[in-house]
């Protein structure tokens, strides 16, 4: 279970994150705790996300969401993204924020 619906998230994630041109400025001081996520599913998408991005971008992307959803807030976007093929515009600036400024 835990493989598909976070394949789906990640597929979704990425689609968005590749084809994003802009650019969200990060404010290095700012440091959350992270919430914990299942380690089968922190793989899945590490896996899912590597398949066309860095390894840097994806260990970000993945430690934003944790810092900023729990993991069943994390379950909510995901069914909410599958169900409406939409991802939230707060999910979408993590993943901006993670890509490599361009100078």
């Amino acid at each position: 279970m835990h493989h598909r619906f976070l394949l789906s998230l990640s597929t979704c994630f990425l689609i968005i994150a590749g084809t994003s041109t802009v650019h969200s400025q990060e404010n290095p001081s700012t440091k959350q705790e992270k919430n914990e996520y299942p380690q089968e599913v922190t793989k899945t998408f590490m896996k899912g996300c590597g398949f066309t991005n860095s390894k840097e971008f994806c260990t970000c992307s993945l430690d934003k969401l944790r810092s900023q959803y729990t993991f069943a807030e994390f379950l909510k976007i995901d069914t909410a993204a599958r169900e409406t093929k939409q991802v939230p515009k707060e999910v979408i600036n993590i993943f901006q924020s993670c890509r490599p400024k361009k100078d």
